[in-house]
């Protein structure tokens, strides 16, 4: 075998070099657009707590003026999304989890898009001002997602990222830098976000992930969203009682995510009425969000953190019926159609009813408290390893871990019986997009990944409907 001329291994060498060189550019530049979600994250995070302190404030002065808050702020902010900020409804997660689904210019222009970014940011605080029982983890990875996913737009970054793997940093690094918990954002990247999908480039976008986390990390310090704790429990002695809690806690997790499905759904009588009186359901949901708030008390409105903490550090008693409340008033305020996101409530409910079910049975509070935020967070998101890691950074006893680790496997496999797939995999198969105007031609910077399907005859496209398990629903598109 006679070998190649010297002076073509000098090309090739400089030709490779020329690769590499350039490639490093484009992965320095998704790293720095990394650094900036982490700073936007923490910026809205400011924002958002800020809008809580302010209601819970504005609440304690003017009880009556701030009850009136929801019936008007409601329909004004779903016609805002539906006029302006298209696509930034709800909680953000399931847009994300969309787009991954189908990478298409037009569905990623409407549901990741500059506006939908724009409306997260602005409207999540302003509901959140007004007293909505919702939280702003999955706004920001939506935010994330956005930022990340448009960057494809820019010159050589479409050679290097596909679509989707951005979709997925972006998401993850958004989780990362709300909870302040880096490991977090990448276990929510490989169970949420990239479920069944091949996440390509891993190296480079899971250092991205970490960036973002370290951003907040560095500005906002070494803190837990739901502060610390040093309670532990034997669990060789309470296996009993963590059995039956991480059960109820499967049942509730599924019946929670179970109704927010039903309502939202366009085939039920609740979901029909939304679709066709969007600003009368949402009056009415403040309306109910407001009545919660005058006979059950004030804790019913916002994420729920505050309260959760401060019963976390013992300084503070929770009302029996705080899981229960909470629950409906996230579910009022998620169907209304508001910017809003479900971790944060979700772990106060969880949070609510381990105090529940350890004054019950006569038992500290603390670890049951913690053992119930991560079966409910399972049982909702069918992510326990990401529940359980967002919640272990709160512990500070390693006795505790095996507990977690047990309630969270247990809770999602209950949760399975009640709804098969996670409540966010659920909703994007929901969300259904018509558009009036023929498929626009792509750019050479966004590229599709999938092919385009054949429109109706009406000249609408409609995708997903809601069908049980959404797995089947997954395989007729992508072979269609």
């Amino acid at each position: 075998m006679l070998l190649k001329p010297p002076s073509r291994w000098i090309k090739q060498s400089a030709r490779f070099s020329r690769f590499l060189a350039d490639r490093g550019i484009i992965v320095s530049m998704v790293y720095v657009l990394s650094l900036l979600l982490g700073m936007v994250a923490v910026a809205f995070a400011m924002l958002a707590d800020k809008a809580i302190k302010w209601n819970n404030e504005f609440y304690a002065n003017h009880t009556f003026l701030a009850l009136l808050l929801p019936p008007i702020v409601f329909p004004v902010v779903v016609w805002l999304v539906k006029n302006y900020f298209w696509g930034s409804e709800g909680s953000g997660i399931p847009q994300a989890i969309k787009v991954i689904k189908h990478p298409k210019p037009r569905i990623m222009t409407h549901l990741l898009g500059p506006r939908s970014m724009l409306g997260k940011f602005i409207l999540t605080p302003f509901v959140l001002a007004a007293g909505a029982a919702a939280g702003r983890e999955g706004p920001t990875v939506q935010i994330g997602a956005t930022l990340l996913a448009y960057s494809r737009r820019w010159p050589g970054i479409a050679k290097v990222f596909d679509t989707r793997s951005l979709i997925i940093c972006g998401g993850a690094a958004g989780v990362a830098a709300a909870f302040n918990t880096p490991l977090g954002g990448l276990m929510f990247a490989f169970e949420e976000l990239g479920s069944r999908r091949v996440i390509k480039h891993t190296s480079s976008l899971l250092m991205a992930v970490v960036l973002s986390g370290l951003v907040a990390l560095s500005i906002q310090g070494n803190y837990s969203y739901f502060g610390y704790s040093n309670a532990t429990i034997d669990w060789r002695q309470e296996w009993f009682p963590i059995l039956v809690l991480a059960i109820c806690t499967g049942i509730i997790g599924g019946l929670y995510a179970r109704s927010m499905l039903v309502l939202v759904s366009d085939r039920g009588f609740w979901g029909d009425y939304r679709k066709r009186h969007p600003y009368r359901f949402a009056c009415a949901c403040g309306i109910v969000l407001s009545l919660m708030a005058l006979v059950f008390g004030h804790h019913v409105m916002g994420a729920g953190y505050e309260d959760t903490k401060m019963a976390l550090q013992e300084s503070q008693d929770l009302p029996a019926t705080y899981w229960l409340t909470k629950m409906v008033a996230t579910v009022v305020s998620f169907v209304s159609g508001v910017p809003g996101g479900l971790f944060s409530p979700t772990l106060s409910i969880g949070a609510g009813f381990g105090h529940f079910f350890a004054n019950l049975i006569h038992q500290d509070t603390a670890p049951f408290m913690m053992l119930a935020m991560v079966g409910v967070m399972s049982a909702v998101t069918h992510c326990p390893i990401t529940a359980f890691v967002i919640v272990l950074e709160m512990v500070d006893n390693h006795e505790l871990v095996m507990p977690l680790i047990f309630v969270s496997a247990i809770a999602t496999q209950v949760s399975r019986r009640i709804i098969p797939a996670s409540v966010y995999h659920m909703l994007a198969n929901n969300i259904r997009l018509s558009f009036a105007q023929p498929e626009p031609q792509e750019t050479t910077a966004v590229q599709s990944e999938e092919p385009v399907q054949a429109e109706t005859p009406e000249n609408a496209v409609q995708i997903d409907p809601v069908s049980l398990p959404p797995t089947v629903n997954e395989t007729r598109i992508d072979k269609g």
